[in-house]
């Protein structure tokens, strides 16, 4: 019945009315990822709900049936926003907070300006939940949705609270539902998801060596989320499909770090060199896609190992043929070839796990998995009341959302009494689901919105003016409804959401019989509140330089952090494994998530968006900067280290203060300029060539330097021309 969703980075925008053209295509709106069809969790998450909404026409009345109905919808929804990941916590605080919703709001009714009054801090309240992500914005719309539809009704206290317990019920129903119904009667789920990672991983080896590979790194979350999704009983081989994870993400690793070093091969631009390279990159492709098959198809043989001594084959005579003791692009070729060794292990590895799985079947057992109880977690608590403390600013993007809720949706509730609409809170409950934090998103989903409940109230008037089912055939229409509606979730959101339409409207039809006008009035609504979303974001808009500082400076804060252990890795310091790992990941995530709100902002109304070309440059260079810590990173686990010298260190110093200050550049001005760090890497350079160091640690600190002042250069802290 709602949803929350981040934006996706997005390519360069016109303006406006290019992102309204890019996201108006009708087939693009009802195009279906079949892959991504999920008919099993699809019936598993129906099931409570028709279960509930039975319960209710059998021992109760319609009204209550259909409150039960959409208590249990609206957690079904949070719980496909959140998949597999079902958070039981956040599910029954859902649960309070939308029956607290339902009772206050009904016993305001009799009051409209009291319940008016309330409405107000209730949508701030809840637009500020954004800051804590996805799932959490869902349970913020909830609340209102809970607020202005189900708590519409004006009641004494008794009536509130038969009201309220309807909705509890429902929504705990399915929440119970869902934690004992979703067993891993197989690992199917979890195999595909890992299959898709490993395709993303091919798709990455054999792509431009400029693309990011942080926009392929979606599956690779996904299969760690399946595999670590806490159920009643879980199995004791996931451990083997996490290992399988685990070889993915260094291979990840891998290509990221050899398609900075292809950049730096192939710089001029004029011809591909080195075609030896490329052609075992397209070797670990087809080995990728050998493991991604053998894990989608786990009863069939496996190619993988004839790919893999393909692979190489081709590998053994390239380490010879790129000597360390020739040119400098001779001696980035070498590391490439080293690179496409380890990776060459790493395959062999995940194959081995993978037919180990299929073999040792005794070991595919269930066992509980069920949480110890855990008291109130204090620490965490004062964590989320700084973070909303942190955002109570007008530059924030969540605090300007949080504002515009708390207007349009009060706002939309006068409008639509104004107007004397039929079902005038429906009005208010599209503003709620539509209006976004930012602009592509509010008009992407809204457009989505629009056209499924266009489709969705369609289909429900036509059903029920020509059926005229009774209870019995209203209930088998919910259920197969439902069912099609969670299962495409994933594959199309504006498909889903047009049979949620539907199932709601025919659940309606149970105390209603003018379905047709009920369609009308929801499709009214919606359009209205489209409207009204839209025209309160562009009365205040998201500051787009601000939520870009932000996520840049975090960016830059997290290079330094990873810098700073990896030199330390160079130096032969001691330096903990999982500090490195942690550092890495924290770059990853901050990377991603600038390079999401650079493209939020470019798709921002022409006005208010920021320079794209500023915008990719600094993400281009942050990249560079990435890859060769990257390469460094991987030299020293490998044994290539050098002892610490002054030199060394100073340069080492002087990168990091650079981080440093154009992490602080983004969201405060500088004092002074930074200094150019090529006279100190020019005297490391020559240091490093008299104690016979690799020639691969000056190689990588070249890329690091020139990459550190370009990103200088571009902010404007080092004037002088980069080299």
């Amino acid at each position: 019945m709602t949803e929350s969703e981040t934006s996706p980075p997005s390519t360069e925008s016109n303006g406006a009315f290019s992102v309204l053209r890019r996201h108006s295509s009708l087939a693009d709106h009802l195009r279906v990822d079949f892959s991504q069809v999920t008919p099993i969790a699809g019936a598993i998450t129906a099931l409570p709900l028709i279960v509930v909404f039975i319960l209710g026409l059998t021992f109760s009345t319609p009204q209550t049936a259909i409150a039960m109905a959409i208590g249990a919808n609206l957690i079904a929804v949070v719980s496909l926003v959140g998949a597999p990941r079902l958070s039981l916590r956040l599910a029954l605080l859902d649960v309070l907070t939308m029956g607290l919703a339902v009772f206050v709001g009904t016993i305001t009714g009799p009051w409209p300006w009291l319940h008016l009054a309330i409405m107000v801090p209730w949508c701030f309240a809840a637009g500020m939940l954004v800051v804590f992500g996805q799932t959490q914005a869902t349970v913020g719309s909830q609340a209102i949705i809970a607020y202005v539809v189900l708590g519409r009704f004006a009641g004494s206290p008794l009536v509130a609270v038969h009201l309220s317990l309807s909705v509890i019920v429902g929504a705990l129903f399915e929440v119970s539902a869902l934690v004992i119904l979703r067993l891993p009667p197989s690992l199917r789920f979890q195999r595909i998801r890992l299959a898709s990672a490993y395709e993303a991983v091919a798709e990455l080896s054999e792509s431009d060596a400029s693309r990011p590979a942080t926009d392929l790194l979606s599956a690779l979350d996904a299969a760690d989320v399946a595999l670590s999704s806490p159920a009643l009983f879980s199995r004791t081989d996931v451990q083997d499909l996490r290992a399988i994870l685990d070889q993915a993400r260094r291979i990840r690793l891998e290509l990221t770090t050899i398609a900075g070093l292809r950049v730096r091969l192939n710089a001029d631009g004029a011809t591909l060199r080195y075609p030896e390279i490329e052609a075992c990159l397209r070797a670990v492709t087809l080995t990728c896609n050998e493991i991604a098959g053998t894990l989608r198809r786990s009863s069939t043989s496996s190619g993988w190992r004839g790919a893999v001594q393909h692979l190489r084959t081709l590998l053994a005579p390239l380490q010879d043929d790129y000597g360390t003791g020739g040119s400098t692009d001779d001696v980035i070729a070498s590391q490439c070839v080293s690179h496409l060794n380890a990776i060459n292990g790493q395959l062999r590895s995940a194959g081995g796990l993978i037919d180990h799985l299929r073999e040792d079947n005794d070991r595919h057992v269930w066992r509980p998995s069920i949480p110890s109880p855990k008291g109130p977690d204090f620490g965490q608590f004062r964590i989320d009341v700084s973070t909303i403390r942190g955002n109570l600013r007008t530059d924030s993007s969540a605090f300007r959302h949080a504002i515009r809720l708390a207007v349009a949706v009060p706002l939309s509730f006068l409008i639509g009494s104004a107007l004397g609409l039929p079902r005038s809170y429906w009005l208010p409950f599209a503003v709620a689901v539509i209006l976004k934090p930012d602009y592509s998103t509010l008009v992407k989903r809204g457009l989505g919105r629009l056209i499924g409940t266009l489709i969705g109230a369609s289909v429900a008037a036509v059903l029920v003016s020509e059926l005229h089912p009774g209870p019995a055939a209203t209930t088998i229409m919910v259920a197969i409804i439902a069912w099609i509606a969670y299962s495409t979730w994933a594959a199309s959101f504006p498909v889903a959401i047009g049979f949620i339409t539907a199932m709601v409207l025919i659940l309606l039809s149970t105390s209603t019989t003018d379905t047709i006008g009920t369609a009308l009035d929801r499709l009214l609504d919606i359009s209205l509140g489209g409207f009204i979303a839209v025209v309160a974001y562009l009365v205040w808009p998201t500051s787009p330089r601000a939520g870009v500082s932000e996520a840049q400076s975090q960016l830059f804060a997290a290079l330094h952090d990873y810098l700073d252990v990896v030199s330390g890795l160079v130096s032969r310091r001691a330096v903990a494994t999982q500090r490195v790992a942690d550092c890495s990941k924290k770059v990853r995530l901050a990377w991603a998530k600038a390079e999401a709100a650079v493209g939020r902002s470019i798709e921002e109304p022409a006005a208010t968006r920021i320079d794209p070309s500023e915008g990719r440059g600094l993400m281009s260079v942050t990249m560079r900067i990435l890859r060769a810590i990257h390469a460094m990173r991987i030299e020293a686990e490998r044994g290539v280290t050098v002892e610490a010298f002054g030199e060394l260190d100073a340069l080492f110093d002087r990168s990091l203060q650079s981080l440093e200050r154009l992490s602080h550049w983004f969201v405060s001005t500088p004092h002074s300029e930074v200094d150019d760090l090529r006279p100190p890497y020019k005297m490391v350079e020559k240091m490093l060539a008299e104690r016979d160091a690799p020639t691969t640690v000056a190689a990588h600190l070249d890329e690091l330097v020139n990459a550190i002042n370009t990103a200088n250069h571009l902010s404007g802290l080092l004037t002088a021309s980069v080299d």
